[in-house]
């Protein structure tokens, strides 16, 4: 992921957004359970577009769960969450 982002613009949030719905509209995997294929697909065609959203993979405690996503200008991008409900462990 980080060699991929080299060189990208930071992506807005309606780009962020925009490509999340495009990789949902066409994969059933994505637009299920699985947030780390989806987080990924949303990055990369991000960067196929000419910018980068931050990628991020994290935890929340009680209970326990894993999850990734993607961020632009400060916010989730189309996840049901609030900010910090789930804690980054690494982000691109």
């Amino acid at each position: 992921m980080e060699i991929a982002r080299h060189r990208a613009r930071p992506a807005t949030a309606a780009q962020a957004l925009a490509a999340r719905e495009a990789v949902v509209a066409v994969s059933l995997r994505c637009a299920g359970q699985n947030c780390l294929q989806r987080s990924i697909a949303t990055a990369l065609l991000c960067r196929m577009r000419g910018c980068w959203p931050t990628w991020c993979t994290g935890v929340r405690t009680e209970p326990f769960a894993a999850h990734a996503w993607v961020e632009a200008e400060g916010q989730l991008i189309g996840e049901p969450y609030p900010p910090g409900y789930y804690v980054p462990v690494l982000s691109v």
